[in-house]
């Protein structure tokens, strides 16, 4: 009795040991300094002399992120922005913008984190390390393989091919804005728990082919509107994945979890914009 009570010790500790190391990778993700705090202020940029845009920094260091805007991925017309950055909620904001020079437009929005414990990014991260998890072998898939559902919730071959001629060893941060589809009564809260399903797939994907989540959250007030005739004040969430070469993106639809729950995305989402970017 004696000899088992010691070894369920064991077993709890070692237990104990698994899930704090899982916690402590988690720790040490990209999207840490982001998830110190429950809320943070997006800002995106357009300055009035793009050609500055290949150098340069737009926001000062107290930035939790920031990134130049690269190509439309997925929507129509060009990036517009060509600076993000995701700030602390009480940073001045205002003195961000005057600091980056002449401004043509600005969006400026509160966001309250999606919960995303650090085990979870942890056993994720640690699964793709050990080579549990890993970008499927093969040819480079094309978005025209095969039908993956709304035309318009995926990259053209055109925006693809822009995607891919950025460096090989490039890492690509892909901004996710999304609005979800309202009931009767206006509510967006179904289309968002419909579209989340999803979303928790696509990590388990982004982070299987070496990529990793920065964040996600719910637009909770709109601090500053932009003047685009596309204007992102529609937008109900935001986020944004990492991925370590333009190629793993394309790599996602190789999985079958993915594509089963590229139904969930279809049905919840009224309406997306995705932007490559590049951080700095």
């Amino acid at each position: 009795m004696k000899t088992l009570g010691k070894s369920l010790a064991g077993l709890f500790t070692l237990a104990l040991a698994g899930f704090g190391g899982l916690w402590a990778v988690g720790a040490q993700q990209p999207n840490r300094p982001v998830y110190a705090q429950d809320r943070v202020l997006f800002v995106a940029l357009k300055r009035q002399d793009q050609a500055t845009n290949e150098g340069g920094d737009t926001f000062s260091d107290r930035a939790l992120w920031r990134a130049k805007a690269r190509s439309v991925f997925i929507g129509e017309g060009d990036a517009h922005f060509t600076d993000f950055a995701l700030l602390p909620f009480d940073a001045d904001y205002q003195a961000e913008i005057n600091a980056a020079g002449p401004i043509a437009d600005a969006y400026v929005a509160e966001v309250e984190l999606l919960s995303v414990p650090s085990f979870i990014t942890g056993l994720l991260r640690t699964q793709h390390l050990l080579g549990i998890t890993r970008r499927p072998d093969g040819p480079l898939p094309t978005v025209l393989d095969e039908d993956l559902g709304r035309p318009d919730l995926m990259p053209t071959l055109d925006s693809s091919n822009q995607v891919l001629a950025l460096p090989a060893d490039t890492q690509v941060t892909m901004m996710n804005f999304l609005e979800y589809f309202p009931t009767q009564s206006g509510d967006k809260e179904p289309g968002r728990q419909t579209y989340q399903r999803y979303g928790a797939q696509a990590m388990r994907s982004v982070h299987a082919v070496g990529g990793q989540f920065l964040f996600a959250g719910k637009v909770s007030k709109v601090l500053v509107p932009s003047k685009a005739h596309t204007s992102p004040e529609q937008w109900d969430d935001l986020a944004a994945m990492i991925y370590p070469s333009p190629e793993a993106i394309f790599y996602m639809e190789q999985f079958d979890y993915y594509q089963a729950a590229l139904g969930y995305r279809d049905d919840g989402l009224k309406s997306t914009r995705v932007v490559a970017s590049v951080s700095y």
